[in-house]
């Protein structure tokens, strides 16, 4: 047996047994599992704390522009609602109008995750300047 058929026969079995444990469960509790497993992969993989929000938020992605909210936001990504997200590792460049300000912050970044309901954008290139601005934003958000 081959490494590739081992590590395939392994995933099946614990997809299994997931399965099964899944199946067991009424669907108010299936829910209720899906929301904590969400919540623990999203969690892990952040490096700070994510402020919630509703912000409007505009990215360009292949010469095309998207309009969009942000739900969640950090100094180091966002998380924008999307019924059609982008793949994982596509760059855009977001542009957040802020309420108040002549100026909106421009911001690259990629996409780090996509599920059901939108997207994880990672920044990229974050100047000192546009930290500020993003502290800014973030005490503002209650």
């Amino acid at each position: 047996m081959s490494l590739s058929e081992i590590k395939f026969q392994k995933y099946n079995i614990y997809m299994t047994k997931l399965f099964n444990l899944i199946l067991t469960l009424n669907p108010e509790e299936q829910r209720f599992l899906l929301k904590k497993v969400e919540n623990l992969i999203l969690t892990e993989k952040r490096s700070s704390a994510r402020k919630v929000c509703r912000l409007p938020v505009k990215y360009f992605y292949c010469d095309r522009v998207f309009n969009n909210i942000i739900v969640n936001i950090s100094r180091d990504g966002c998380f924008i609602e999307a019924k059609k997200p982008l793949l994982v590792g596509a760059k855009v460049l977001l542009q957040i109008q802020l309420d108040g300000d002549d100026e909106s912050i421009k911001i690259k970044g990629e996409v780090a995750n996509a599920n059901r309901m939108g997207m994880g954008i990672e920044f990229e290139e974050v100047s000192s300047d546009l930290l500020e601005k993003l502290g800014n934003l973030l005490y503002r958000i209650i």
